[in-house]
């Protein structure tokens, strides 16, 4: 599993790559990135499953 988190936009913008061995700790990284403090908006991007969920 692979997450994927850009802080910026298209041009200048920073990408951030992870690998997971399991859909758990890639899950467990994207709450970790909704939650920090400069989580800013999000969006669902194509190939996505699901849109990530806040709890």
């Amino acid at each position: 599993m692979e997450v994927t988190a850009r802080a910026g936009d298209s041009e200048t913008g920073r990408v951030l790559q992870w690998e997971f061995d399991t859909e758990g700790e890639a899950l467990a990284m994207v709450k970790r990135l909704l939650a920090a403090d400069a989580g800013g908006q999000w969006r669902k991007q194509s190939g996505d499953n699901q849109p990530p969920q806040q709890t």
